[in-house]
């Protein structure tokens, strides 16, 4: 294990030989790290926090400080990180605000300079938030969602699995899944086709999801009326776009054109 002589680790903490710790890190007490992490100058892992194997940390990062919350008081809460993540300059993420609760990040992210995930989110596998990307506290990310440079999500939002949100856009409600979505006050601008291309699906499901974009966003339904004529699909992906609907507690982001039926839908 290489851990420069300028890092504090606290005695208290689990951690794996194989890790490489560099100068002016703090580990704070009750941190568990795996294997093979590198965790550059100046990070800062906070109580509470379990890392997995072969992540990066990089320079400034904190990971685990308390939650950004009047209400916390300052209760055990906890960040939980999977593997092979990297978390570039400056990123934060905070503990729960929640007693007993997680913050997580799944497995083989990428989040880049100076981007923010509040306490209590949670966050899926193959997730890249660019540059100064800011998340409210609990909102969830599905796996493989893609949010550009300064993007800014209200708390309890959601973003779909396999979501584009454009450059500079602003979610208030949720992001379905396997769309593109763009704007401050952000409306969905179609599907995904590229991204769903690179995750391996074929023309045939890429279609499918095509299908069930029109019904939701261009056939003038209502929300209830678009997820009753989704809901007798059997292909999987446009059921679980079906569940998404139903399950959504702040809305589902409108269209971007349209505007009298997808009102219709925004409201419903």
């Amino acid at each position: 294990m290489a851990i420069h002589s300028n890092a504090f680790v606290d005695e208290g903490v689990v951690i794996d030989p194989s890790n490489d710790i560099a100068a002016g890190v703090v580990i704070e007490k009750g941190v568990t790290i795996g294997q093979d992490n590198v965790i550059a100058a100046n990070a800062f892992i906070g109580e509470g926090t379990s890392i997995g194997d072969g992540n990066e940390i990089q320079v400034g990062a904190v990971i685990g400080s308390p939650p950004q919350d009047l209400t916390y008081g300052g209760e055990p809460t906890f960040v939980r990180i999977g593997n092979g993540n990297n978390f570039r300059e400056y990123v934060t993420i905070h503990r729960a605000s929640r007693p007993g609760g997680e913050t997580v990040v799944g497995d083989n992210c990428m989040i880049m300079v100076g981007s923010h995930v509040a306490h209590d989110c949670e966050i899926g596998n193959d997730v890249t938030m660019a540059n100064g990307c800011h998340l409210g506290g609990h909102v969830s990310v599905g796996s493989g969602a893609f949010l550009s440079g300064g993007t800014f999500v209200h708390q309890f939002c959601r973003i779909g699995r396999l979501v584009m949100f454009g450059a500079l856009g602003m979610a208030v409600k949720d992001l379905p899944p396997f769309m593109m979505c763009v704007g401050n006050r952000a409306r969905v601008h179609g599907v995904n086709i590229v991204g769903l291309r690179r995750a391996g699906f074929d023309p045939m499901l890429r279609r499918e999801i095509q299908d069930a974009y029109r019904v939701l966003y261009r056939g003038g339904l209502t929300m209830s009326e678009a997820i009753e004529m989704l809901g007798l699909s059997t292909v999987p992906e446009v059921l679980e776009l079906v569940r998404f609907l139903q399950e959504s507690a702040r809305g589902v982001a409108s269209g971007a054109s349209d505007g009298r039926a997808l009102d219709r839908v925004s409201s419903d």
